[in-house]
């Protein structure tokens, strides 16, 4: 036996055993991604437990626990250091590929998922919201189809009124007003964005 297995088994002799701990979540830091837990069994409050194996990474997935929410808290190896393992009540989950690429955000707002700067859509009781929402709503293709018919229709039956008038020399006109009389006294209503936009889903 060398002398690092001699020092090894000293130390593991006052070790706590390895294991798991029912605890209520006293304090949450998003940015360090820890939390700080009361043991239930009232052992010493535990300060600074991870919520992801590396805690200085930015991405992966992390599980945001509601303060005075249960938690079960389990120990390495060596004792000293926690991480969450399972939780019973959710704030906010985080799902971040990689710093620069796809990052998704869940919570009691909504879901925000961004791919680098330029891609980014929001759900919340609102709606859909894609890229920022600025060019408006989704086109209602079946609102959009029954106007873009009646004006279909309308020129359509100004073409119909001008084939089937014959000139008549030196009348001024009148065969032609009369032609097209009864298709110029019918007047298009004016189109409103809210007769074909989707306010619910915006891009």
């Amino acid at each position: 036996m060398n002398t690092q297995e001699i020092i090894r088994r000293i130390v593991q002799q006052g070790a706590a055993p390895v294991g798991s701990v029912a605890c209520t979540v006293t304090a949450v830091d998003k940015t360090a991604r820890t939390c700080d837990c009361d043991p239930l069994n009232e052992d010493a409050p535990i300060l600074g437990v991870n919520l992801q194996a590396n805690q200085q990474a930015k991405f992966g997935v992390v599980q945001f626990p509601r303060v005075g929410s249960f938690v079960v808290v389990g120990f390495l190896s060596d004792g000293m250091a926690g991480a969450v393992l399972l939780t019973d009540d959710v704030e906010s989950v985080e799902v971040v590929i990689s710093e620069d690429t796809a990052r998704a955000v869940l919570d009691e707002q909504g879901v925000r998922i961004n791919m680098a700067d330029s891609i980014s859509v929001e759900l919340n009781s609102d709606g859909i919201v894609m890229n920022g929402g600025e060019l408006g709503g989704l086109v209602k293709v079946e609102d959009v189809t029954t106007r873009l018919n009646i004006i279909e229709k309308d020129i359509n039956a100004l073409k119909k009124a001008l084939t089937g008038w014959t000139p008549v020399p030196q009348d001024g006109g009148s065969a032609l007003k009369a032609g097209v009389n009864s298709w110029a006294g019918k007047s298009l209503q004016l189109s409103k964005r809210g007769d074909y936009e989707n306010e619910k889903v915006k891009q």
